[in-house]
């Protein structure tokens, strides 16, 4: 049975970019480009001999044929050099695997017994009321902390109001500062933590601060596990200390 014209294959062809244009995935997008190949191949086999097809149309179709084709190897290059720069940056940040980093926030993880907060004030203040909830919401310590303006850090040790010792996991600090005319003092927390691992989700690296993630793109500062920046108060009973 003879094609008459081009057109049919023109139409097709139009359909298998318009195809790849909406689906990314490279095998489909193959299948799609074998496709074209047969609709032309069985277009030049089967022409009518009285009337061949147009050469115009013959080289609009090649060409649109190396197009399909370098767009499909574009997009595998293009997703080559996605994942080598995924495995690059996973490799970079399995750095980060033992390192102390602070990101905003008001949670804390209690690991092997120890856990660190810091928040900064405004101003100096007169009080800093400072309150750790579990991840039930459940208050587990009230201490006061240092009242000095800019960075505060606290060193917790895991122990409640009662001095039992808790068991490791997520906590949240919140703190309530106060000038010397109870005016409050406006507070700001982050949250600290050791890196335990890194973990990828759509390609974007995520430490892991225990059971708290981290994207790196919200990491605002990396130490040594341990390093402290000033001498935080001892806030392991309720009573807590004054600076």
């Amino acid at each position: 049975m003879a094609v008459n014209s081009a057109t049919s294959v023109v139409d097709n062809i139009n359909n298998v970019t318009n195809k790849n244009s909406k689906n990314s995935d490279a095998a489909k997008a193959q299948t799609n480009y074998q496709d074209f190949l047969h609709l032309l191949t069985t277009q030049l086999q089967n022409q009518d001999p009285t009337a061949p097809t147009d050469t115009n149309q013959l080289t609009q179709q090649i060409a649109t044929l190396s197009q399909v084709e370098q767009q499909i190897n574009t997009n595998s290059n293009l997703q080559k050099l996605i994942s080598l720069f995924n495995t690059t940056t996973m490799n970079s940040v399995v750095d980060y695997i033992g390192k102390q980093v602070e990101t905003s926030g008001s949670q804390g993880s209690l690991l092997n017994g120890t856990a660190m907060f810091v928040y900064n004030l405004d101003k100096d203040a007169d009080s800093a009321a400072v309150t750790i909830t579990d991840a039930a919401g459940n208050t587990v310590l009230n201490a006061n902390g240092t009242k000095v303006a800019g960075r505060n850090e606290v060193i917790w040790d895991g122990k409640d109001n009662s001095g039992n010792q808790l068991a490791d996991g997520t906590y949240t600090i919140k703190v309530v500062a106060k000038d010397a005319t109870g005016a409050d003092v406006k507070v700001t927390t982050s949250t600290v933590g050791v890196v335990t691992s890194v973990d990828s989700k759509d390609g974007t690296p995520t430490l892991m601060l225990g059971d708290i993630a981290v994207g790196i793109d919200k990491v605002l500062s990396v130490r040594p596990a341990g390093q402290l920046v000033q001498n935080p108060p001892a806030t392991g009973d309720s009573s807590g200390a004054d600076s």
